[in-house]
Order: C-alpha cells, then structure tokens, then sequence
C-alpha cells in the first residue's frame, strides 16, 4: 500500500498536480500536513485527480501522517554528503527490494526548503533523485511523479513478490529496539548516526523473516544485558 505525504505544501498547483499523478499510478492514500496553500484552489489543477484530492486527509502534524506505516522513505534534493549519515540516501529504482508487501509513505517535503532533518530523522529512509549536480532541485509534482513512476513500472513484482519479506511487527520492533539502544547509549548529540546506520543498515540487509526474528531477539538481549549490567552497578554503588 502505497500512501504518499505532502509536508505543509505551498502552491495550490502542486497539491492539484499530485492528486492528478495519485490517480495516474494508483496510489491508495494521499495525506497532506498542515498545508500552507488554500487546498480548495488546488483542485483546479487537479483534472482526473479530483475524486482524489476530495478524499484526502487533511492532518495538523507529521506524526499523523507517519504513525501506523510500516516503511516511512523521506525525500531530499540534498544528499550524501560527505559526513552526514542522515543524508545518506537510496535512489528511486531501489524501491522495490524495501516495500514490497509493506504499508509505505512517500514523504515530500515543502517547495521552499524540503524537509526539516528531524522529520528525515523520523524517517526510514532518505529518498534522493539523480539529476544535473549543479542543479538536482525538482519541483515537487515532478519529483512525485518520478518516484511514483518508478514504482508502478514495477508493480507486477510488488504484487506478486518472488522473494520472502520481513513482516511489518519484525520492521517496527527492530526500530524500536535500535532506538531504546540508542538512547541509552547516547554521550553525545552526535550519537544519532548509531541509531540512523544501525536501523537502516538492518532493514537493508536483512532478506527473510526467520532473519529478522533472530536479529531482533540479539536486540533484545542486548538491551536486556544492558539493564541488567546497569542494575548491578547501582547495587554496587
């Protein structure tokens, strides 16, 4: 399932031209956070998307918008940079291998300045498409429609997947114990980028469920170790 998040979008013409492209490529959901654009000029410029537009939802915040998919994949005209694991990035024919059978959110992020790196933090995965170096900036209905395109070319193998898939609880349960690891062994701000490879280097890699199940139960050993580790320390002391 294939849902698509236009973070506080700006012009009425992109909102329309994305619901347009929705109906193109069959997308199932479109939500929209807190646009700034008056969303009832956008259906103008939406042609066959206007059945579309009229049901999508409407939300105040980012994570209502993100809360209950399975693979979240933010975009970026600005990526890899050296340095800065949070801008490491997949390309859009890398899809597929990430979201097949998974309930997934496309997240674009406004026309001005994209998205926060926060919400790319709240993210699985960061989304970057090629274009001239000294100009990678796409307008958004056009990045919508690269993306979207990419998949649909695909859909044959989305539908019908040759390959065994990591189910949706083994996904949410590797983030989170990747994050409590993270957290508690946060010293410093820069400490992110532990939790950012850990997750994304994991959910990557790993090609079956009965992997998964054994990665997560390593986590959860180690964040019991941990505790346990913990505990005696403070009885000590």
């Amino acid at each position: 399932m294939i849902r698509v998040v236009l973070v506080e979008p700006e012009g009425e013409y992109n909102i329309g031209f994305v619901a347009r492209l929705c109906r193109n490529f069959s997308v199932d959901e479109l939500y929209i956070v807190n646009p700034r654009a008056n969303v009832s000029e956008a259906f103008k410029f939406s042609a066959g998307g206007k059945e579309f537009l009229e049901k999508a939802k409407i939300v105040n915040s980012f994570d209502e918008a993100i809360n209950d998919v399975d693979i979240k994949i933010a975009t970026s005209s600005i990526a890899d940079n050296n340095g800065d694991i949070l801008r490491k990035s997949i390309r859009p024919w890398e899809l597929l291998s990430l979201i097949q059978g998974k309930k997934v959110a496309l997240v674009f992020g406004r026309e001005s300045v994209g998205l926060t790196r926060e919400e790319i933090f709240r993210c699985d995965f960061l989304l970057y498409i090629p274009a001239n170096p000294s100009y990678p900036v796409l307008n958004l209905s056009h990045a919508v429609g690269i993306v979207l395109y990419e998949i649909w070319k695909n859909r044959e193998l989305l539908n019908n997947p040759q390959t065994s898939t990591i189910s949706d609880q083994s996904i949410k349960l590797i983030d989170r114990y990747a994050e409590i690891l993270y957290k508690m062994l946060k010293r410093s701000d820069d400490d992110y980028k532990m939790y950012i490879a850990l997750k994304r280097t994991i959910i990557k890699g790993v090609k079956d469920e009965e992997e998964a199940r054994v990665i997560v139960h390593f986590l959860r050993k180690l964040y019991t170790r941990i505790i346990h580790n913990e505990k005696e320390m403070n009885n000590v002391s």
